[in-house]
């Protein structure tokens, strides 16, 4: 009987289809689930760290005047060529991003992708590699659209027929000419971008729910019952896995990385509000924090979050009711804010820039915490046009030393970094936004609403 198993094993392995044209896999879901046993690592090395950020303070919320302008020192505009992965670096923050700032409109391209106007797609991932853009549609078509020629140059789907009505929630990385795709469906696998074929395909049999990163030959993930894997990026094998705690309990909010390339430390916080650094050379897990109170017991709250970011040794940590402050190395606490976060902060050399669902824009200190200023974001904004109809923010940056607020209505507010006055408001998109906003070789990139890219000056 095992001899008829390893037979019915080998001969399934050995029967995966290629197109001998392409080299691209015929039939991605024929692909078998990846039952290798990897090595495994465990939290035994010390006990984790309770961080209570549940606790009833109460919520920053009023205006400050900023006492020394001079004080504010932050990062010069950083030229951007490419965008490779996520929130484009492994730390997922750039300070401070360099544009020609003349906001005429180049470009509109045709609609490129079919997204549902009833769910919310504002987040997916496109990336920008050698004048192209890299992007997906909701039924998991891949494709490229060449900047330079105004027109789509590659289209791939990996899926089968019976998993066409099936949307597709997609994540993407670029290292050299690979591009890696890992899927809610539980499928991972890399495309040369050279030749446009499949290299290899896994399927790991649970959806992945995470942003990617990629180190040392290393692809980092995570499931949705927040397992984390390393993945050889030659392969697709698994060099090593680790399971964290779940939640039964899924909200927008999706597994979290970070990357200190330097010291070779991944940052991994899951929907369970569990923090871990490990180093991914050794695998040891340096240390845990966990921003759930040790008393709750389940999902009596929600762990909710906006990704975390690091510049040098200073990680930030932007939960539902916090604003932290973490050295990276020893996990000892700088400071909190009580705070409710409404979007992903940007960390400069000396000062944090949040914004809060109250409406306030803030800048913190970067050693003490202490507010240097805090402004509402409709205080100077004469226009009252602007002011009924801005709503929603979509996006966040520092562009040209000043802070860049986008709105899905297609709204732009811009911001002195110094003391928070407003020096611009108006609309630089009829359709609105429909995604991030990207800045690439002194040129501002988005979709608008009807998935269409534009491009300015």
């Amino acid at each position: 009987m095992k001899r008829l198993l390893l037979i019915f094993a080998v001969v399934l392995v050995t029967s995966c289809s290629f197109d001998n044209k392409t080299g691209i896999w015929k039939d991605g879901t024929d692909i078998n689930q990846d039952y290798q046993s990897p090595k495994t690592i465990t939290n035994n090395n010390l006990n984790t760290k309770y961080e209570d950020i549940f606790t009833k303070n109460k919520t920053f919320n009023e205006e400050i005047e900023p006492l020394d302008l001079f004080n504010i020192r932050i990062d010069i505009p950083v030229k951007v060529v490419n965008w490779h992965e996520q929130y484009a670096v492994p730390t997922n923050n750039i300070s401070n991003f360099s544009y020609s700032g003349n906001k005429i409109l180049l470009s509109r391209s045709s609609k490129l992708s079919k997204f549902s106007s009833s769910k919310n797609y504002s987040n997916r991932n496109i990336l920008f590699y050698k004048n192209n853009l890299v992007s997906y549609d909701q039924k998991g078509t891949i494709f490229i659209y060449s900047l330079s020629l105004n027109k789509k140059i590659f289209e791939y789907n990996f899926y089968k027929k019976n998993f066409k009505n099936i949307d597709k929630k997609i994540n993407l990385i670029i290292n050299e000419n690979i591009l890696y795709i890992a899927d809610n469906l539980g499928y991972l696998y890399s495309l040369n971008l050279n030749d446009k074929s499949i290299i290899w395909a896994k399927n790991y049999g649970i959806p992945f729910r995470s942003n990617l990163k990629l180190a040392n030959g290393q692809i980092f993930l995570a499931n949705q019952d927040n397992v984390l894997y390393s993945i050889d990026s030659t392969t697709g094998n698994k060099n090593w896995q680790f399971a964290t705690s779940q939640t039964f309990l899924k909200t927008d909010f999706e597994n979290n990385f970070s990357i200190d390339l330097i010291n070779n430390d991944l940052f991994f916080l899951n929907t369970s509000g569990e923090l871990y650094s490990i180093n991914y050379q050794n695998q040891k897990i340096n240390w845990v924090l966990n921003f759930r109170s040790s008393a709750q017991d389940g999902d009596a709250e929600l762990f909710l979050s906006q990704p975390i970011v690091i510049k040098k040794n200073n990680l930030i940590i932007t939960t539902e009711k916090k604003v932290l402050s973490y050295d990276a190395a020893t996990a000892s606490k700088n400071w909190n804010l009580s705070a409710e976060p409404n979007f992903k902060p940007i960390v400069t050399l000396n000062h944090t820039f949040v914004i809060l669902k109250n409406d306030l824009l803030i800048c913190l200190e970067n050693a003490s915490g202490n507010i240097v200023w805090s402004k509402n974001i409709y205080t100077n904004i004469i226009d009252k046009k602007v002011k009924k109809n801005f709503q929603s923010i979509i996006d966040f940056k520092l562009v040209n030393s000043e802070i860049n607020i986008f709105s899905k209505k297609g709204y732009l507010l811009s911001f002195n970094s110094k003391n928070g006055n407003s020096s611009y408001s108006g609309r630089i998109s009829k359709k609105g936004i429909g995604s991030e906003v990207f800045f690439l070789n002194e040129n501002m990139f988005f979709f608008d609403n009807d998935n269409k890219l534009l491009k300015f000056n």
